[in-house]
């Protein structure tokens, strides 16, 4: 009963952090036009599986028909689409999904009460914690679209039962592998980032390495790696700042071009010799004493336990991917050093909140001097939780050593959202840092944009701010001064009115979903997924209209889609024509009405068809068999 104030006041914000959402539950979903559509799709999808025998979830020909795909490196959302297939099943999609943003909003919050709440009994503190994380501007800018990513509250979730696990709860163990399953059925990216979480968590509890500063070097031999480390950088910053001012050069030696037109590789040997510089000042020390070796026992038990209890959870989903690979069909991005996306600028924790109504006047225009999309790479931490860890720095918390933890924690998460290289400004400093190296590990490499690990940040600063909150002295220890910087937190963190996109109910579609069976060509047509420009048309309200008209459709989007779709829509004469006045000029010329299609049902949208396009529609042998304000419904002979 307690804990029920907390609750309610989560559920009110909720609403009033989203609003004009709970107008709209029925007519509207959160965002702009695009990814939004695709998990309509998902909640639609399920429902169908469930109703029709013989489908399968996981794997699809009602996109891309008629080869289909799978959806299992898609952002499925299968639990939630199941919870709006059974609970939900009275609601329509839309409503549906609406009302799952809204649970997903309070349980962010609720959960990460929860953990603060175990660790500090500390109700303020919590509260706190939960409206940092719950609201968090990292949130705010997913809930425009990516709505898988809404879910964070499974990592604070996570998170609690794992430090249970390590305290010697074996249960609270296979209740962290349970978390990370369902996490396995919810977003892709944060089984992830709950794996890193693991790794570091259980690493900085056994506190077995220390860094600690080195004594004054007194072999030759140490004076001479310092003073060629120190040299090296001197003189790389000479090199990359004369490439800056004078635009650089190309030399040729023999047949050897030598570009060097950019300063990022003399930026890159300077940083390497100011690292070496460093290693002489400090140095990592291993201790192996009986209470370490204690730790690191139970570190393993919890991670085999949780890792025993995600492999069976998570079963079918892996062996969906094993089915993938093992064909040949598993799709992840191809990038080079370069070319790899990047993170978080160092500077986007000062650029402010580009969802406040307050702030987005300058925050938005500052991302866009960086060219930046912030809703990948938001920083904005805010002034009250940096002020209060500061005016709170020399507060003893009850536990000085699990602090410690979380401000690894902290630190690491916050390494991963800088990306593949420090960014300053917009400029790439040369710095290349671990997360450059994720490509390389299998499966984790599809977790392609690092500034997504800005809600592991957010999720450690904001439990390190709760503590200091609940472990403060003097002013800060009144109730009313705790209240005041919950509610400025939440100004902060302000977000609405938030866009929305509008959802009609076009009666051309209703008149195709009393047609017979037969799969939907949208006329402009396309093809498109989350790692490319697509091909053709990129309208993304064809994955909606699909939940209304529910037949297959020929082309589509997702976040993986097969990899020579675009080649096998190429070999059918009029998804080629139909993809070449459309847009993609790589495809064949428009051939006769008689050659084989894949779709039995045109939807010509009249307003954004060009007169070329509809032309060739209209020299096909076809009857029309509905209209409306803005398109036609055609059925090839």
């Amino acid at each position: 009963m307690k804990h029920l104030g907390p609750l309610a006041l989560f559920g009110a914000l909720a609403i009033a952090w989203t609003w004009p959402l709970a107008l709209h539950l029925h007519d509207a979903v959160p965002g702009d036009p695009g990814d939004n559509y695709s998990f309509l799709w998902n909640l639609w999808w399920m429902r169908h599986v469930i109703a029709t025998p013989g489908l399968a979830y996981f794997r699809t020909t009602y996109l891309f028909h008629p080869f289909g795909t799978t959806i299992a490196d898609h952002p499925h959302t299968a639990l939630p689409a199941l919870v709006a297939a059974t609970v939900l099943r009275p609601a329509s999609v839309i409503t549906a999904q609406n009302l799952l943003l809204l649970g997903y909003v309070c349980a962010n919050m609720a959960a990460m009460y929860a953990l603060v709440w175990d660790i500090t009994r500390h109700r303020r503190g919590a509260i706190f914690a939960g409206v940092m994380f719950g609201l968090s501007p990292y949130l705010a800018v997913h809930l425009l679209g990516h709505f898988d990513l809404v879910a964070a509250w499974v990592l604070p979730l996570f998170a609690l039962a794992l430090r249970r696990a390590i305290r010697g709860s074996d249960a609270s163990a296979l209740g962290a592998g349970l978390v990370l399953a369902v996490t396995a059925y919810t977003t892709y990216y944060y089984v992830v980032y709950e794996g890193f979480f693991m790794v570091v968590f259980l690493g900085a509890s056994i506190g077995a390495v220390a860094m600690v500063r080195a004594s004054p070097p007194r072999s030759a031999a140490v004076r001479w790696f310092r003073n060629v480390c120190l040299a090296g950088m001197i003189g790389a910053g000479v090199v990359a700042l004369a490439i800056l001012l004078t635009g650089g050069r190309t030399l040729y030696v023999g047949d050897i071009i030598l570009s060097a037109r950019t300063p990022q590789n003399a930026l890159t040997a300077m940083w390497v010799f100011a690292i070496g510089w460093l290693l002489w000042r400090w140095r990592a020390v291993l201790t192996l004493d009986p209470d370490v070796h204690r730790r690191m026992r139970r570190a393993m038990a919890v991670a085999w336990r949780v890792a025993a209890v995600f492999l069976a959870g998570a079963a079918p989903l892996l062996w969906q991917a094993g089915w993938l690979i093992a064909r040949g069909e598993y799709v992840t991005q191809q990038y080079g050093w370069r070319s790899v996306p990047h993170g978080v600028d160092l500077l986007a924790p000062l650029l402010g909140h580009p969802l406040h109504p307050l702030m987005a006047a300058v925050s938005v225009p500052a991302y866009a001097a960086l060219r930046e999309n912030y809703v990948e790479v938001i920083g904005w931490i805010g002034i009250v939780p940096l002020v209060l860890l500061f005016a709170a720095r020399r507060a003893r918390p009850l536990d000085p050593g699990e602090m410690r933890v979380w401000r690894i924690v902290a630190i690491a998460f916050a390494l991963f959202a800088l990306g593949p290289f420090l960014t300053i400004g917009g400029f790439d400093t040369g710095l290349k840092l671990p997360e450059i190296l994720l490509r390389y590990v299998p499966f984790a490499a599809n977790a392609r944009m690092p500034g997504r690990a800005m809600v592991g940040v957010y999720m450690a600063l904001g439990l390190l701010a709760a503590v200091a909150l609940s472990s403060a002295t003097g002013r800060l220890r009144s109730p009313l001064v705790q209240w005041l910087l919950i509610g400025l937190v939440a100004f902060e963190y302000w977000d609405t009115p938030i866009r929305l996109t509008p959802l009609d109910h076009p009666s051309a579609y209703r008149a195709l979903a009393a047609a017979a069976p037969g799969a939907v060509c949208e006329v402009p047509f396309g093809i498109g997924d989350g790692l490319s420009v697509g091909v053709g048309s990129q309208d993304r309200a064809a994955l909606y209209h699909a939940t209304l008209h529910e037949h297959p459709l020929a082309g589509g989007y997702i976040g993986r889609m097969p990899a020579d779709a675009a080649e096998r829509y190429r070999r059918y004469p009029l998804t080629a024509a139909l993809l070449r006045l459309s847009g993609d000029t790589s495809a064949p010329s428009p051939v006769s009405s008689s050659d084989p299609s894949p779709c039995r049902y045109l939807v010509v949208d009249r307003r954004t068809s060009s007169a070329e396009l509809q032309a060739y529609v209209a020299q096909l042998q076809v009857d029309r068999i509905a209209s409306d304000e803005d398109r036609d419904v055609y059925r090839l002979r």
